[in-house]
């Protein structure tokens, strides 16, 4: 007699996935507490002094924001894409009335 293996609960899911992003904060502030020596940062024409983690982090959440927002447009154009399919398609099951 074969036994299932334990299922696991949303709760389980976000339970883990919330560690793991505790744990992701906290490496990311050990990085920024090492990398404190000021860089000059120069952009558009703008320029400043800022800590170099700092200003890592900013340049990581610039990317992560491109990203997010090209993956936005590319999930709202299948779906647009995927219910004109499922309409044409329900149409045509119809037949000629």
């Amino acid at each position: 007699m074969r036994k299932e293996p334990p299922r696991g609960t949303r709760a389980g899911v976000i339970w883990t996935f919330t560690v793991g992003a505790v744990l992701l904060l906290i490496l990311l502030i050990i990085f920024m507490v090492q990398n404190q020596d000021r860089v000059t940062v120069y952009f558009l024409g703008f320029h400043g002094q800022l800590a170099l983690g700092i200003t890592l982090l900013i340049a990581a959440v610039g990317g992560a924001l491109v990203v997010s927002i090209v993956g936005a447009v590319r999930i709202i154009q299948l779906r647009s894409r995927a219910h004109s399919a499922s309409k044409s398609l329900a149409k045509n099951a119809k037949g000629p009335l």
